[in-house]
């Protein structure tokens, strides 16, 4: 129960920094999250990377 309320009170701490919270990203494999991480980075440095991933 310990770890549940960590969870919840991290994630409230989170969004009222500007976070968004992604049930669509809860439970799922590691490479779902990188690929996800991927995409962000990629969108992020977009400038830098010419249109190269």
């Amino acid at each position: 129960m310990a770890e549940a309320k960590f969870e919840a009170a991290l994630i409230k701490k989170l969004e009222a920094e500007g976070w968004t919270y992604r049930k669509d990203l809860s439970y799922v494999p590691i490479k779902v999250l990188e690929g996800h991480w991927r995409e962000v980075l990629n969108e992020n440095n977009a400038y830098k990377l010419n249109g190269n991933p």
